[in-house]
């Protein structure tokens, strides 16, 4: 969802990267001011007013990642969408006052702009905190410009404290629970509320016509989903063992066979990844799924395994923890593994069992009863 974003800056060492629909976002503020019957100076001020509004959110999202760079977390990137902005950290800190900080850095930014902004116009303004005018034209008048500023930055902070994924509220929420319940039920609870208050959003936009904000309720509902998930996975991760996606009822192919055989076994069956043995019974290799793809492209059929077999592959035991055997997936771009419980294999485990036992024990509904 945020993949095909263009870089504008560094600042600190930090990308900034603008998703290519934020352009649409400048053909809607010409729609809606056109619609609003501003002027063409009333267009061009709220164009304005949209670029002050990006240089906002990208000050709110340098908060939570300057923030986070004080406690050994670093951020990829910050990209900036026509629904907000988001700081991709790679991690988040273990302790739940960390994330609490961490959380509330970026609305602590908007609090400050509005604290300036309210604190100038009070004093030394005729004007004060209130736009004039039409308030369906307010940027038809030159002065409603900062009072709008203040009054956005205000909307912000109290959007962003809503208690629920993927706002900020809901991250000081689960930081908060987290204390007690620890991190995923606290996510658990959190991304309820945010699935909540997307379904609202979305019933609310259905009965207005209003499917902008259907697109916005949309959206926060699959990134509380999504957050629920992410989280629930690296508990799996973190506690889970090789022993709980070891797969028992697995199809060893011979170094002599030929590839026919490896690609029927492939399209008939469920298994796409193969250890290969030899005749005494001994591993000497792995056939990957796309070694086989590669065979099948090329009607090589007829040659033996041992031509397209890997001989790279490692031993793991059961106790090995699975966030282990994700990194060694990850990092030697194996798709299986044998597993062995002292000098005798007892089964396998494969790039695509470990992703269904994730996918499978992290949705949302389906486990609510789990802890």
């Amino acid at each position: 969802m945020l993949g095909s974003a263009f870089q504008i800056l560094r600042v600190e060492g930090i990308p900034i990267k603008v998703h290519w629909t934020f352009g649409f976002f400048f053909l809607w503020i010409g729609y809606i001011g056109n619609k609003a019957g501003l002027s063409r100076q009333g267009i061009i001020t709220l164009g304005i007013f949209a670029l002050v509004l990006f240089v906002c959110v990208v000050l709110h999202e340098l908060g939570h990642a300057l923030t986070a760079r004080r406690f050994g977390v670093q951020t990829k990137d910050i990209i900036i969408s026509p629904i907000g902005g988001v700081a991709r950290l790679y991690h988040m800190p273990e302790k739940p006052a960390q994330e609490l900080i961490i959380a509330i850095a970026g609305p602590a930014v908007n609090f400050v702009i509005a604290i300036i902004l309210g604190v100038y116009l009070y004093l030394f303004t005729v004007q004060g905190l209130m736009p004039v005018g039409d308030p369906e034209k307010i940027f038809d008048v030159s002065s409603n410009f900062l009072p709008a500023l203040f009054w956005l930055n205000t909307a912000l902070i109290v959007f962003n404290l809503i208690p629920a994924f993927p706002m900020d509220g809901g991250r000081i929420l689960r930081s908060l629970l987290s204390m007690r319940w620890g991190r995923k039920i606290a996510t658990r609870w959190a991304s309820l509320m945010g699935q909540l208050l997307a379904s609202a959003f979305i019933a609310y936009g259905l009965i207005k016509g209003d499917y902008i904000l259907v697109f916005i309720g949309v959206f926060v509902f699959l990134s509380a989903a999504g957050e629920y998930r992410m989280v629930a996975a690296e508990v799996l991760l973190q506690t889970g063992v090789v022993r709980d996606v070891l797969r028992s009822n697995y199809t060893a192919i011979y170094q002599d066979d030929l590839m026919h055989h490896a690609i029927d076994l492939h399209s008939r069956g469920p298994e796409k990844d193969f250890i290969v043995i030899d005749q005494w019974g001994q591993i000497q290799g792995v056939l990957h799924e796309e070694f086989i793809e590669d065979a099948k492209k090329k009607s090589d059929d007829q040659a033996p395994v041992k031509e397209y077999m890997s001989p790279s592959y490692e031993s793991i035991s059961q106790q090995l923890s699975l966030k282990d055997v994700l990194l060694l997936f990850q990092k030697k771009g194996y798709s299986i593994v044998p597993v062995f419980n002292t000098e005798k294999m007892v089964g396998v485990v494969d790039r695509k069992g470990l992703n269904h036992y994730l996918t499978a024990r992290t949705s949302f509904w389906q486990n609510w009863t789990r802890k």
